[in-house]
C-alpha cells in the first residue's frame, strides 16, 4: 500500500470518527431531553387577555396555540388530547382540552388550549398532559406525555 493510500485511509476514518461522535451527541442531548419530553412541542403563542370574573375579581384568560412532533428518530404516530395536568395547587380554571391531536414524523396538526387563572405567576407551573392517548393506533394510556408551559413564558401575549 501506498504512503498516499494510507494517507487517505486515515483521513477517511478521521472523518468518519467526527461524523460518529457528533451523531451521538445530538442523540444523546435529544436522549436527554426525550426523558422529560416524550414529543417535541412547539408553542407559538400563549395570548393573555384581561377580565372580571362574577366576584370582579381580575381573571386572566389564556389560549395556548402550537403544534406538536415526536422527535425525528421516532417513527410512530401519536393521537392524543391536551388536558390541564398541573399537580398541586396549581389548578387552571376552566379548562377547555384541546381537540384530537395527530402527529407523525410527515404531519401535525396545531393545538389550542384555553384556559383562566387568577395569577399570571401560576403560568410557569402549569403542566399541560396527554390523555386518550393511541399510538399506532394502539392505546397507550402509560404513556407520558407533557406540556411544560414554564418552557415558554417568553410567548406570553397581552391582549386588548
Amino acid at each position: 500500500m501506498s504512503k498516499q493510500t494510507k494517507k487517505a485511509v486515515v483521513g477517511l476514518f478521521m472523518v468518519l470518527t467526527v461524523v460518529v461522535l457528533i451523531s451521538m451527541f445530538i442523540l444523546g442531548v435529544n436522549l436527554m431531553k426525550n426523558r422529560w419530553h416524550k414529543l417535541d412541542f412547539t408553542v407559538y403563542k400563549i395570548s393573555v387577555t384581561e377580565k372580571l370574573d362574577k366576584n370582579s375579581d381580575r381573571l386572566y384568560h389564556l389560549e395556548v396555540t402550537g403544534t406538536v412532533k415526536p422527535w425525528f428518530y421516532d417513527f410512530n404516530t401519536y393521537s392524543f388530547n391536551l388536558t390541564d395536568g398541573s399537580s398541586g395547587e396549581y389548578i387552571p380554571e376552566n379548562f377547555k382540552k384541546s381537540n384530537v391531536i395527530r402527529s407523525n414524523r410527515k404531519q401535525s396538526n396545531d393545538f389550542f388550549v384555553s384556559f383562566d387563572t387568577y395569577n399570571l405567576d401560576d403560568v410557569k407551573n402549569y403542566t399541560l398532559k396527554g390523555e386518550n392517548i393511541f399510538i399506532n393506533g394502539s392505546t397507550k394510556e402509560g404513556t407520558d406525555i407533557r406540556l411544560f408551559l414554564s418552557e415558554y413564558e417568553d410567548k406570553i401575549v397581552f391582549e386588548n
